[in-house]
C-alpha cells in the first residue's frame, strides 16, 4: 500500500511540474562534456551486469535483455524505482551497444525502454591506521577525565570530542532509534554489540540476518563503525555515540567485496521498509547511478530517511558517490586537536567533520584476533572518514530521540542544516573545503532549535518536441545545477524513466542550470545537436517543479 501511495504522489506531483513555465533561453555556455564528466569520468564499471529502466512493464526490459543475451539472469526487481538488474554473459559495453541498436530502429521500443546503466565499483574507505596509536594518543589526548565507567574510556576520544557524555547527561541516547550500517556486516555476537542489533538484510543471497549472528561476511569494517555509533554503556569495552540506538546490518560488501549498485538500492529500499532512519554509509566511489540517486531520494522524500556518508580518503577534491548526491551528509575527518586529517578529502560537498584520525577505538568480529589492540580485547584503532561518519551517524539518533519525544516534525534537509548549524567551527570561519562548517557537536544540536527552512525539492520534467510539434519523454538527460553560492555543493543529475530528475533536500537559492541531451543513439541525435540548454532558476523552501522541452528542427 505504501508504494501504491508514492506513486500517486509522484504523479500528482510531476503533473503540476508540467504545467510549470517552459524556459526559452537556451545558452550554450557550457559544453556536453562538461555536463557529463564530473558524473562519470574515470569511473569503473563492474563487468556482467546491466541496470535497465522501464517505463511501464518490467516484461519490456526483461524481454529485451534476454533476447540480447538468452542466459541473462534477473539479479533484481527494484519495482519502486521501475528498474531490473541482469547478470549477463556479455560485457557491459557489448550488451550496452546492442541495446542502443535497438532502441535507435525501434520506435515502440523507445516508448517502453528509460534507461541503461552499469552498476559501477565501488569500495570501503578503508581504515588508515598507525602501529603507534596507542602512544600518540597518549601524547595527544586528555585521558584523565572519566565521565563513565566503561573500561576502555581513556581511549574514546572521538565521543569525548562531540560532546556524547554531555547529551547522555541531557536524557538523550539514541533509544530504539534504528541506523542502517550499510557496510561488511556485524557481529552481534560482540559483548558490546549483543542486544544493539535489530534484523538486518543480504541483499546478494536475500536473506534477513537474525539480530543475535555474527553477519560480518565482508570483514571488520560494519561491526566497528556499528561500535562508534551504538556499543553498549554497560562499564566494560566501549561505548558508542548513541548507545540506546539500535543496528540494522544491510551487508553491500559481501565475501567477494562490493555487490553492485542495484543490490545496494535494494538493501536501501528493504532497510527503509523496516523501519532505517538513520543511513550510514562508509564507502563510495566514482560514477552516477540513476539508480542509486532515485533510491536515495525516494527515501529522503518519502520515509525521511537521513542519508550520511564518508567523504573518502583521498584528500584532494573528488566527485565521490553516494556522499556527493543532494541531500546527503558529507563527513570529513577531523583530528583529536580539531584539525583535518591529511587524507580526508576535500571539496565544497563537505557537511561536517567529526573524529577520524588513525586513532578511534572501536569494536571488531570475534574472529579478527589479529587487529586486536591489546592482544586480547576484541577493540581496533582504526582512522579514516569511515570512522568519522558514524559519530556523525550517532549524534543524529540523539537528535531524533528528542524529536520524537517532543513531536517535532523534520526533513533530511532540517537535520542536515541543524548538524551543520550546531558545529563547532575548527578551521576557516564559516565554511571551508576541509571541515564543511566544522566539527560535529552532539550537546549544541540537541540544546538548540532546528532551522525553520525545511529545504528546497527541485523536481524537472524534461520533453523533446520536433519539428513537426510532436512532444515526446526526454529520458537520460544530464543536468548540473551550479549555485551562485560557493558555501553550496554542485549538483548533477540524470534524468528517469519519465524524463524527470528529482534533487531533493538542497539549499534554497539562485542556481544556474545547464542540461544536455544523454546518449545521441538513444534518440538518433547528431552529436552536433546535443547541445547545452540553459537557464537560471531560483528555488524556494519546498517543493520546486520545473518543465524544460528541448526544441529540435527534425522529426525523431
Amino acid at each position: 500500500m505504501k508504494r501504491f501511495l508514492i506513486a500517486i504522489a509522484l504523479v500528482a506531483l510531476f503533473l503540476a511540474g508540467c504545467m510549470s513555465n517552459i524556459p526559452k533561453n537556451n545558452a550554450n555556455e557550457k559544453t556536453f562534456e562538461e555536463i557529463v564528466a564530473p558524473i562519470e569520468k574515470d569511473a569503473e564499471v563492474m563487468e556482467n551486469i546491466v541496470i535497465v529502466g522501464y517505463k511501464d512493464s518490467i516484461d519490456d526490459a526483461i524481454d529485451l535483455v534476454k533476447s540480447i543475451d538468452p542466459n541473462a539472469s534477473v539479479r533484481v526487481k527494484l519495482e519502486q524505482i521501475n528498474a531490473v538488474s541482469f547478470k549477463t554473459t556479455l560485457s557491459f559495453a557489448e550488451i550496452r551497444s546492442q541495446i542502443l541498436e535497438r532502441l535507435k530502429s525501434d520506435v515502440q521500443l523507445r516508448k517502453k525502454i528509460s534507461y541503461i546503466e552499469p552498476s559501477y565499483k565501488r569500495y570501503l574507505i578503508e581504515p588508515v591506521k598507525n602501529d603507534n596509536a596507542k602512544d600518540l594518543l597518549e601524547s595527544t589526548v586528555e585521558t584523565k577525565q572519566v565521565m563513565v565507567a566503561d573500561e576502555f574510556w581513556k581511549w574514546l576520544w572521538g565521543i569525548r570530542k562531540v560532546k556524547a557524555p554531555q547529551a547522555w547527561e541531557l536524557g538523550y541516547t539514541g533509544k530504539d532509534i534504528i541506523v542502517a550500517v550499510v557496510d561488511t556486516g556485524v557481529d552481534g555476537t560482540h559483548p558490546d554489540l549483543q542486544g544493539q542489533l535489530v534484523e538486518g538484510y543480504r541483499p546478494l543471497t536475500d536473506e534477513t540476518l537474525d539480530p543475535d549472528m555474527d553477519s560480518s561476511f565482508g570483514g571488520a569494517h560494519g561491526t566497528h563503525v556499528a561500535g562508534t555509533i551504538a556499543a553498549k554503556r554497560d562499564e566494560t569495552g566501549v561505548v558508542g555515540v548513541a548507545p540506546d540506538a539500535k543496528i540494522m546490518p544491510i551487508v553491500i560488501f559481501d565475501e567477494d567485496g562490493y555487490i553492485g549498485d542495484d543490490l545496494v538500492a535494494d538493501g536501501f529500499l528493504w532497510a527503509a521498509e523496516n523501519g532505517a532512519r538513520i543511513f550510514s554509509n562508509s564507502w563510495g566511489g566514482k560514477g552516477y547511478s540513476i539508480t542509486l540517486a532515485q533510491t536515495i531520494a525516494l527515501i529522503m522524500r518519502y520515509y525521511n530517511g537521513i542519508f550520511v556518508a564518508s567523504a573518502g580518503n583521498s584528500h584532494t577534491d573528488e566527485i565521490h558517490y553516494p556522499s556527493c548526491y543532494p541531500g546527503v551528509i558529507n563527513v570529513a575527518a577531523s583530528t583529536a586537536v580539531d584539525g583535518i586529517t591529511d587524507f580526508s578529502t576535500r571539496g565544497r560537498w563537505i557537511t561536517v567533520a567529526a573524529p577520524g584520525d588513525y586513532t578511534i577505538l572501536s569494536t571488531v568480529p570475534l574472529w579478527d584476533s589479529d587487529e586486536f589492540f591489546d592482544g586480547e580485547n576484541p577493540y581496533a584503532f582504526y582512522g579514516g572518514t569511515s570512522m568519522a561518519t558514524p559519530h556523525v551517524s550517532g549524534v543524529i539518533a540523539l537528535l531524533l530521540e528528542k524529536l520524537d519525544q517532543q513531536k517535532v516534525t523534520y526533513t533530511p534537509y532540517q537535520i542536515k542544516k541543524h548538524i551543520a548549524n550546531t558545529a563547532d567551527d575548527i578551521m576557516a570561519v564559516g565554511f571551508d573545503h576541509d571541515s564543511g562548517w566544522g566539527r560535529v557537536n552532539a550537546y549544541r544540536a540537541l540544546i538548540q532549535d532546528l532551522p525553520s527552512e525545511v529545504g528546497a525539492n527541485v523536481f524537472f520534467q524534461f520533453y523533446v518536441r520536433d519539428i513537426s510539434n510532436n512532444v515526446y519523454l526526454a529520458p537520460q538527460v544530464y543536468v548540473t545545477m551550479y549555485p551562485q553560492s560557493d558555501t553550496i555543493p554542485v549538483y548533477y543529475g540524470k534524468s528517469d524513466k519519465f524524463g524527470r530528475l528529482w534533487f531533493v533536500g538542497i539549499e534554497p537559492g539562485v542556481y544556474d542550470v545547464y542540461m544536455a541531451l544523454g546518449d545521441a543513439a538513444y534518440l538518433e541525435l547528431p552529436t552536433n545537436l546535443q547541445m547545452t540548454h540553459y537557464m537560471r532558476i531560483t528555488v524556494y523552501n519546498g517543493d520546486n517543479p520545473f518543465t524544460h522541452v528541448f526544441e529540435l528542427n527534425f522529426g525523431i
